[in-house]
């Protein structure tokens, strides 16, 4: 049997896929080894801040897994004291951990695949409950 030119064409285009290919593995294999491990965790050792606000997101944190009849009433009541209080930096905190209440409330009543945001809304959530503000976007 004799090769026809579209032969030749077809079998170039075949091994060119092929080198392709290998190229593009290595490339992928070398940008993941490229990539930087996590950042340290910040550590913050300023005072905990106290006031009703962030009361009012730890009772609605605790219940952060409970019923929407239980959860609900306290998201409000959160909602209440952050609109009553005064608008600086501590305010500013406890609206972006209440944001990342509703992200793992959202996510635990309408789970994925993906467990990134689970791991994300407990890693600021965890900050948010131990010092009143959120250590993780600094």
């Amino acid at each position: 049997m004799s090769l026809r030119p579209r032969h030749f064409i077809l079998l170039a285009i075949v091994i060119g896929l092929f080198v392709w290919n290998i190229v593009r593995y290595h490339r992928v294999k070398t940008d993941q080894q490229a990539i930087p491990a996590a950042p340290a965790p910040v550590i913050n050792t300023a005072a905990r801040v106290n006031t009703p606000a962030w009361t009012a997101f730890d009772l609605a944190e605790d219940l952060r897994d409970a019923p929407d009849d239980q959860f609900l009433p306290a998201i409000k009541s959160l909602q209440d004291k952050i609109a009553a209080a005064p608008a600086d930096a501590a305010t500013s905190d406890v609206k972006s951990c209440q944001t990342w209440l509703q992200f793992y409330r959202q996510g635990k009543l309408h789970p994925g695949a993906d467990t990134t945001w689970k791991n994300r809304s407990e890693r600021h959530l965890t900050g948010c409950v131990q010092f009143h503000l959120d250590t993780t976007a600094q």
